[in-house]
């Protein structure tokens, strides 16, 4: 009886197979060949171009070096103070909430309280920076310090950076940590003392190990189990798109800096006419000049160096008998203007690129408030990128979420015992409040469809008064109005209700 009445609702397991599964058993090396597909490796994974194999400290090396650029620094923070938002009394951004599920279950409740006791502001503590961090790098990480009590505190700093931890993956599921710190410069750990927040792997990031890793993957294992333990290949971060924008928004920034630097630079070639002098009047004379042109220069790099402005005007006196005298030629360069110059404009452009790239934040939502499309209302470009950038940081969000159940379950394990199923945890991971751009977008969307709704209802009421027949009626409703055939046909017979009369109650649509 209950195998009649699965099979009543779709197809059988034998039949699925035999349709869907079965026939990848015809598939050979030789017939790759034979439609062009046999020169395609693993090779592939290793990159071309611009974008080619890198070691994995070469990596980090040039994420770390984009992370502490002032732009793109800014742009992550944004994206993280976004995601987590805060209390605006407390700050408080994480709130370990109970789960309704076990409303009525005492037990539970007295559990998910415990633990928001416990765990609540060591969450809160480490959240920007294991966030920040995992933006940057992919991966961001915490030491957990656990007893019988639980854990009792989490070590985020420096010696747990992603460059010095490499995570250990059985499938997807990571099972431990070589940490390069300590007397022989490495450390093992697993995953009751070290917790990963891992981002998404999005894009894939050229890497040399990913040949080694392929001979020994085995991807036609179907148990997790049994899988090769294999190294995580760096990957998550959100600087990776945004490289090229990077090297030629420094390329160009420096080349304007070093433009103005060059420019700011008021060269002067002297000519002074010694003929006549004795040798000995010549030196007195030039040595002079010489002091005098050196003492301009102390008194400028010394108001430069000192931030201190030069209040007064700088005068010499140089005597000149006859005809001798000093010439001025202006710089040798100023006749011979650039034949062009490298703008502000560049700059911009490669900015713009640049902090797009970082998560799809616009910018002049980091400070650039020229850059706004429309202003900070209406339809102009303020809300519509506030919302491309939220979508990013609700990623950010999920991994958190992960990672912040890891530590709990390290926590409930030592305390009480017990590693809860996710389905059956007594505690949920909240954030403060909505975020902001999202929730604007949405009360956009449900104010357009109500909109929609009373030009439909306006629509159906004058067809009706014009005296329509329920075929002219679904006939406008579906060409004209472009509803569904379902949907025309459940408004159309509106042509055949009457008007409630005068003290009735109002009608409504045939059911």
């Amino acid at each position: 009886m209950a195998k009649n009445l699965l099979s009543s609702l779709g197809i059988s397991k034998r039949t699925y197979t035999a349709a869907n599964i079965a026939p990848a058993k015809e598939i050979t090396q030789a017939s790759t060949y034979m439609y062009g597909a046999g020169t395609t490796t693993v090779a592939t994974l290793l990159g071309s171009g611009r974008r080619q194999a890198r070691a994995r400290q070469q990596v980090y090396e040039k994420w770390a070096l984009m992370e502490s650029d002032a732009v793109i620094s800014s742009a992550l923070m944004l994206l993280v103070t976004t995601a987590l938002g805060g209390h605006e009394t407390t700050g408080q951004m994480v709130f370990i909430e109970q789960n309704p599920k076990f409303h009525d279950n005492k037990k539970m409740a007295q559990m998910a309280e415990e633990i928001n006791t416990d765990l609540v502001d060591l969450f809160n503590r480490v959240a920007v920076q294991v966030a920040y961090t995992g933006c940057a790098f992919g991966d961001s990480f915490a030491r957990i310090y656990s007893d019988g009590r639980g854990v009792i505190d989490l070590y985020t700093d420096e010696m747990v950076r992603p460059p010095l931890v490499q995570s250990f993956e059985r499938g997807s599921r990571t099972v431990g940590y070589a940490v390069y710190t300590g007397d022989r410069n490495f450390e093992r750990l697993n995953v009751e003392q070290l917790a990963r927040c891992k981002m998404p792997r999005t894009q894939w990031v050229p890497q040399n190990g990913v040949i080694e890793k392929s001979l020994k993957v085995a991807l036609t294992e179907d148990d997790v189990d049994k899988l090769p333990l294999m190294p995580s290949m760096a990957g998550g971060s959100l600087l990776y798109a945004a490289e090229e924008a990077y090297d030629n928004f420094s390329a160009s920034l420096n080349g304007l800096v070093t433009q103005r630097w060059m420019d700011s630079i008021n060269e002067k070639i002297l000519t002074v006419n010694v003929d006549g002098m004795t040798k000995e009047h010549q030196e007195r004379f030039l040595g002079s000049i010489v002091t005098m042109v050196k003492k301009t220069k102390a008194i400028i790099e010394s108001a430069v160096k000192n931030g201190v402005a030069v209040s007064e005007k700088i005068t010499h006196i140089l005597p000149v008998d006859n005809e001798k005298q000093v010439v001025q030629i202006s710089s040798p360069n100023s006749e011979n203007g650039r034949s062009s110059n490298i703008s502000i404009e560049d700059v911009i452009l490669h900015a713009r690129l640049m902090t797009g790239a970082v998560g799809g934040v616009d910018l002049s939502m980091i400070g650039f408030s020229d850059q706004l499309n429309g202003g900070l209302g209406g339809d102009g470009g303020f809300t519509r990128t506030s919302a491309q950038m939220a979508e990013r940081a609700r990623v950010i969000r999920t991994s958190l979420v992960d990672f912040f159940n890891d530590i709990i379950d390290i926590h409930t394990m030592n305390r009480y015992g017990v590693v809860f199923k996710p389905s059956e945890r007594p505690w949920k991971l909240n954030f403060y409040g909505s975020i902001s751009a999202l929730e604007s977008e949405r009360q956009r969307t449900k104010a357009d469809s109500m909109n929609s709704g009373l030009l439909l209802v306006g629509a159906i009421q004058q067809l009706k008064d014009a005296g329509a027949t329920k075929e002219m009626m679904q006939d406008f409703l579906t060409n004209e109005m472009m509803l569904d055939e379902e949907q025309a046909k459940l408004y159309a017979p509106i042509v055949d209700v009457k008007p409630p009369a005068e003290g009735e109650g109002g009608g409504g649509l045939p059911g």
